[in-house]
Protein backbone atom coordinates (compact mmCIF):
# COMPACT_ATOMS: atom_id res chain seq x y z
CA UNK A 1 0.00 0.00 0.00
CA UNK A 2 1.42 3.40 -0.69
CA UNK A 3 1.83 5.68 1.69
CA UNK A 4 1.98 9.70 2.20
CA UNK A 5 4.15 12.16 4.18
CA UNK A 6 1.44 12.68 6.44
CA UNK A 7 0.91 8.57 6.92
CA UNK A 8 4.94 8.14 7.24
CA UNK A 9 5.62 10.67 9.39
CA UNK A 10 2.58 9.71 11.95
CA UNK A 11 3.82 6.39 11.35
CA UNK A 12 7.36 6.83 12.64
CA UNK A 13 6.32 10.04 15.26
CA UNK A 14 4.12 6.80 16.77
CA UNK A 15 7.14 4.93 17.14
CA UNK A 16 9.43 7.50 18.71
CA UNK A 17 6.91 8.55 20.93
CA UNK A 18 6.47 11.39 19.82
CA UNK A 19 3.42 13.58 19.88
CA UNK A 20 0.49 13.46 17.45
CA UNK A 21 0.41 15.90 14.26
CA UNK A 22 -2.52 16.08 11.94
CA UNK A 23 0.17 17.42 9.35
CA UNK A 24 4.05 17.30 8.91
CA UNK A 25 4.69 20.97 9.53
CA UNK A 26 2.80 20.90 12.80
CA UNK A 27 6.03 20.42 14.64
CA UNK A 28 9.92 20.69 14.86
CA UNK A 29 9.72 17.45 15.35
CA UNK A 30 7.68 16.10 12.59
CA UNK A 31 9.38 18.33 9.93
CA UNK A 32 12.82 16.35 11.34
CA UNK A 33 10.85 13.54 10.41
CA UNK A 34 9.56 14.50 7.52
CA UNK A 35 13.37 15.58 6.28
CA UNK A 36 14.73 12.17 7.63
CA UNK A 37 12.04 10.55 4.87
CA UNK A 38 13.14 12.52 2.05
CA UNK A 39 16.99 11.67 2.54
CA UNK A 40 15.61 7.69 3.06
CA UNK A 41 13.76 8.04 0.13
CA UNK A 42 16.67 9.62 -2.33
CA UNK A 43 18.84 7.05 -0.60
CA UNK A 44 16.69 4.56 -1.53
CA UNK A 45 16.49 5.45 -5.39
CA UNK A 46 20.59 5.56 -5.17
CA UNK A 47 21.00 2.19 -3.87
CA UNK A 48 18.70 0.54 -5.41
CA UNK A 49 18.86 1.45 -9.07
CA UNK A 50 14.60 0.88 -9.15
CA UNK A 51 13.41 -0.09 -12.64
CA UNK A 52 10.45 2.26 -12.38
CA UNK A 53 12.97 5.21 -12.23
CA UNK A 54 14.30 4.50 -16.17
CA UNK A 55 12.21 5.56 -18.95
CA UNK A 56 12.28 6.61 -22.47
CA UNK A 57 12.89 10.10 -23.02
CA UNK A 58 13.64 12.49 -25.52
CA UNK A 59 16.39 14.99 -26.07
CA UNK A 60 16.14 18.48 -26.56
CA UNK A 61 16.72 20.27 -29.54
CA UNK A 62 19.14 23.56 -29.89
CA UNK A 63 17.12 24.43 -33.05
CA UNK A 64 20.38 26.69 -33.89
CA UNK A 65 20.92 26.20 -37.43
CA UNK A 66 24.65 27.71 -36.78
CA UNK A 67 24.44 24.17 -34.22
CA UNK A 68 22.67 22.06 -35.90
CA UNK A 69 23.89 18.85 -34.23
CA UNK A 70 23.53 20.15 -30.87
CA UNK A 71 21.33 18.95 -28.70
CA UNK A 72 20.18 18.57 -24.50
CA UNK A 73 19.58 16.20 -21.85
CA UNK A 74 16.31 17.02 -20.14
CA UNK A 75 16.64 18.46 -16.85
CA UNK A 76 14.75 15.84 -15.21
CA UNK A 77 16.82 12.79 -16.76
CA UNK A 78 20.21 12.07 -14.09
CA UNK A 79 21.78 9.51 -16.99
CA UNK A 80 21.76 8.48 -20.36
CA UNK A 81 22.45 4.91 -21.01
CA UNK A 82 21.51 4.89 -25.12
CA UNK A 83 20.44 7.08 -27.50
CA UNK A 84 18.62 6.16 -31.23
CA UNK A 85 17.44 9.11 -34.23
CA UNK A 86 14.91 8.21 -36.45
CA UNK A 87 16.07 7.88 -40.20
CA UNK A 88 13.34 9.49 -42.21
CA UNK A 89 15.39 8.93 -45.29
CA UNK A 90 13.82 6.88 -47.36
CA UNK A 91 17.50 6.08 -49.24
CA UNK A 92 19.11 5.42 -46.75
CA UNK A 93 16.64 2.91 -45.76
CA UNK A 94 17.42 -0.75 -47.08
CA UNK A 95 13.88 -2.39 -45.68
CA UNK A 96 11.74 0.62 -47.85
CA UNK A 97 10.22 1.70 -44.85
CA UNK A 98 7.43 5.15 -45.59
CA UNK A 99 8.83 6.94 -42.52
CA UNK A 100 6.13 9.75 -43.09
CA UNK A 101 4.27 9.43 -39.97
CA UNK A 102 4.36 11.10 -36.97
CA UNK A 103 7.65 10.07 -34.55
CA UNK A 104 6.45 11.56 -32.05
CA UNK A 105 6.83 9.99 -27.90
CA UNK A 106 5.58 11.64 -24.32
CA UNK A 107 7.77 10.43 -21.43
CA UNK A 108 5.41 8.20 -19.28
CA UNK A 109 6.14 5.31 -17.35
CA UNK A 110 3.42 3.13 -19.78
CA UNK A 111 4.14 1.22 -22.40
CA UNK A 112 6.10 2.77 -25.71
CA UNK A 113 5.19 1.36 -29.42
CA UNK A 114 8.25 2.37 -31.31
CA UNK A 115 8.04 2.57 -34.97
CA UNK A 116 10.56 1.34 -37.70
CA UNK A 117 13.44 3.56 -38.52
CA UNK A 118 15.33 4.48 -35.41
CA UNK A 119 19.27 3.85 -35.21
CA UNK A 120 21.61 3.48 -32.63
CA UNK A 121 23.64 6.64 -31.79
CA UNK A 122 27.08 5.07 -30.38
CA UNK A 123 28.05 7.55 -27.01
CA UNK A 124 31.34 7.81 -26.97
CA UNK A 125 34.18 9.30 -24.34
CA UNK A 126 34.60 12.69 -24.80
CA UNK A 127 38.07 12.53 -25.57
CA UNK A 128 37.46 9.71 -28.63
CA UNK A 129 34.57 11.42 -30.50
CA UNK A 130 36.77 15.13 -30.85
CA UNK A 131 39.69 12.76 -32.01
CA UNK A 132 36.77 11.21 -34.28
CA UNK A 133 35.40 14.44 -35.75
CA UNK A 134 38.46 16.40 -35.99
CA UNK A 135 39.35 13.69 -38.50
CA UNK A 136 36.79 15.42 -40.45
CA UNK A 137 38.63 17.32 -43.68
CA UNK A 138 36.92 21.11 -43.24
CA UNK A 139 38.08 21.53 -47.35
CA UNK A 140 35.24 18.78 -48.13
CA UNK A 141 31.86 20.34 -48.84
CA UNK A 142 29.75 18.59 -46.06
CA UNK A 143 32.00 19.20 -43.73
CA UNK A 144 31.06 21.98 -41.31
CA UNK A 145 31.87 23.69 -37.78
CA UNK A 146 30.29 25.01 -34.87
CA UNK A 147 31.72 26.65 -31.66
CA UNK A 148 30.33 25.64 -28.19
CA UNK A 149 29.75 28.53 -25.69
CA UNK A 150 32.10 31.17 -27.71
CA UNK A 151 35.42 28.61 -26.62
CA UNK A 152 35.11 25.10 -28.36
CA UNK A 153 34.88 24.52 -32.56
CA UNK A 154 33.43 20.98 -33.37
CA UNK A 155 32.77 19.21 -36.57
CA UNK A 156 30.07 17.77 -37.97
CA UNK A 157 29.04 16.53 -41.17
CA UNK A 158 25.59 17.76 -42.90
CA UNK A 159 24.88 14.87 -45.40
CA UNK A 160 24.64 11.89 -43.16
CA UNK A 161 22.48 10.09 -40.24
CA UNK A 162 24.08 10.89 -36.89
CA UNK A 163 25.91 7.81 -35.70
CA UNK A 164 28.01 9.08 -33.08
CA UNK A 165 27.82 11.66 -29.79
CA UNK A 166 29.07 12.65 -27.00
CA UNK A 167 27.90 13.99 -23.89
CA UNK A 168 29.48 17.32 -22.50
CA UNK A 169 28.93 18.64 -18.54
CA UNK A 170 25.62 16.06 -18.27
CA UNK A 171 23.89 18.86 -20.37
CA UNK A 172 25.07 18.67 -24.42
CA UNK A 173 24.72 16.16 -26.36
CA UNK A 174 26.90 16.83 -29.62
CA UNK A 175 26.22 14.46 -32.91
CA UNK A 176 28.89 13.46 -35.33
CA UNK A 177 26.23 14.90 -38.12
CA UNK A 178 22.58 14.99 -39.40
CA UNK A 179 20.80 15.09 -42.88
CA UNK A 180 20.40 18.07 -44.13
CA UNK A 181 17.68 16.29 -46.80
CA UNK A 182 15.68 16.25 -44.29
CA UNK A 183 15.66 18.81 -41.69
CA UNK A 184 17.84 22.00 -40.70
CA UNK A 185 18.85 20.83 -37.15
CA UNK A 186 18.39 17.28 -35.13
CA UNK A 187 14.68 17.57 -34.34
CA UNK A 188 13.37 16.15 -30.75
CA UNK A 189 10.90 14.35 -32.52
CA UNK A 190 13.10 11.72 -33.91
CA UNK A 191 15.33 11.02 -30.72
CA UNK A 192 14.36 8.32 -28.35
CA UNK A 193 16.70 7.82 -25.37
CA UNK A 194 16.55 5.83 -22.31
CA UNK A 195 17.31 7.43 -19.43
CA UNK A 196 17.37 7.63 -15.06
CA UNK A 197 14.54 10.15 -14.43
CA UNK A 198 15.91 12.16 -10.75
CA UNK A 199 12.93 11.66 -8.34
CA UNK A 200 10.29 14.01 -7.15
CA UNK A 201 9.75 15.42 -3.85
CA UNK A 202 7.46 17.37 -2.21
CA UNK A 203 7.06 18.51 1.42
CA UNK A 204 3.15 18.30 1.35
CA UNK A 205 0.30 16.14 3.11
CA UNK A 206 -0.37 14.06 0.43
CA UNK A 207 2.78 13.80 -1.55
CA UNK A 208 3.46 10.43 -2.51
CA UNK A 209 6.66 9.05 -3.33
CA UNK A 210 6.92 7.52 -7.07
CA UNK A 211 7.63 3.69 -5.25
CA UNK A 212 5.59 0.34 -6.17
CA UNK A 213 3.26 -0.51 -3.25
CA UNK A 214 5.71 -3.25 -1.77
CA UNK A 215 8.62 -0.45 -1.72
CA UNK A 216 6.82 1.30 0.77
CA UNK A 217 7.71 -1.28 3.94
CA UNK A 218 11.46 -0.39 3.15
CA UNK A 219 11.23 3.23 2.64
CA UNK A 220 9.10 3.04 6.52
CA UNK A 221 11.71 1.32 8.03
CA UNK A 222 14.72 2.89 6.25
CA UNK A 223 13.42 6.45 7.51
CA UNK A 224 12.37 4.79 11.15
CA UNK A 225 15.91 3.51 11.66
CA UNK A 226 17.78 6.82 10.84
CA UNK A 227 15.19 8.75 13.04
CA UNK A 228 15.92 6.52 15.92
CA UNK A 229 19.88 7.17 15.62
CA UNK A 230 19.30 10.91 14.89
CA UNK A 231 16.50 11.93 17.38
CA UNK A 232 17.28 9.17 19.94
CA UNK A 233 21.01 8.59 18.98
CA UNK A 234 19.77 4.57 19.85
CA UNK A 235 19.67 2.00 16.73
CA UNK A 236 16.43 -0.38 16.26
CA UNK A 237 16.94 -3.66 15.55
CA UNK A 238 13.93 -4.70 14.20
CA UNK A 239 13.68 -1.75 11.60
CA UNK A 240 17.37 -2.29 10.35
CA UNK A 241 16.38 -6.56 10.28
CA UNK A 242 13.40 -5.39 8.28
CA UNK A 243 15.55 -3.21 5.78
CA UNK A 244 17.82 -5.99 4.93
CA UNK A 245 15.00 -8.20 3.78
CA UNK A 246 13.30 -5.57 2.12
CA UNK A 247 16.50 -4.70 -0.05
CA UNK A 248 16.91 -8.53 -0.38
CA UNK A 249 13.22 -9.03 -1.82
CA UNK A 250 13.32 -5.87 -3.97
CA UNK A 251 16.70 -6.70 -5.70
CA UNK A 252 14.94 -9.78 -6.53
CA UNK A 253 12.00 -9.13 -8.04
CA UNK A 254 11.83 -5.71 -9.09
CA UNK A 255 11.80 -6.15 -12.46
CA UNK A 256 8.07 -7.39 -13.75
CA UNK A 257 9.93 -9.73 -16.41
CA UNK A 258 13.55 -10.03 -16.21
CA UNK A 259 14.90 -10.88 -19.72
CA UNK A 260 17.66 -12.17 -18.77
CA UNK A 261 17.66 -12.77 -15.08
CA UNK A 262 20.04 -9.92 -13.02
CA UNK A 263 22.15 -12.89 -12.63
CA UNK A 264 22.25 -14.73 -16.16
CA UNK A 265 23.01 -10.88 -17.58
CA UNK A 266 26.27 -11.08 -15.62
CA UNK A 267 29.22 -11.48 -17.74
CA UNK A 268 30.45 -15.35 -17.98
CA UNK A 269 33.84 -15.59 -16.98
CA UNK A 270 33.78 -19.75 -16.94
CA UNK A 271 36.32 -22.17 -18.80
CA UNK A 272 34.59 -24.40 -21.45
CA UNK A 273 35.65 -27.86 -21.89
CA UNK A 274 37.93 -28.94 -24.59
CA UNK A 275 35.86 -29.55 -28.19
CA UNK A 276 32.60 -28.32 -26.42
CA UNK A 277 31.13 -25.43 -27.71
CA UNK A 278 28.65 -24.02 -26.23
CA UNK A 279 25.79 -21.99 -27.59
CA UNK A 280 26.04 -17.92 -26.87
CA UNK A 281 22.41 -16.74 -25.54
CA UNK A 282 20.89 -14.29 -28.14
CA UNK A 283 21.36 -11.43 -24.99
CA UNK A 284 25.38 -11.97 -24.59
CA UNK A 285 25.92 -12.48 -28.75
CA UNK A 286 23.88 -9.46 -29.12
CA UNK A 287 25.89 -7.70 -26.70
CA UNK A 288 22.45 -6.74 -24.36
CA UNK A 289 24.52 -7.73 -21.17
CA UNK A 290 26.95 -5.52 -20.80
Amino acid sequence: MKLTNLQLTQSILSSLGGDEVNSVSDSPESLQVLEIIRQSYFNMIDKLDLPETWQLVQLQPSLDINAPVLMYVPAEVAKVEWIKYFNTNILDDANGYNHDINVDIVPSPDVYSAVPGYEYVTILPIRQFIDMTNGFNPSETDVFSFTLNNKYTFYYKNGKQPQYCTILSNNYVIFDGYDATQDSTLQASKTMAYGQIKPTWSNEDDFICDLNDEQFPLLLNEAKSLAFLELKQVAHPLAEREIKRGRSAIQRDKAVHESPSYFDALPDFGRRGIGHRAPISLFKSRGWDT
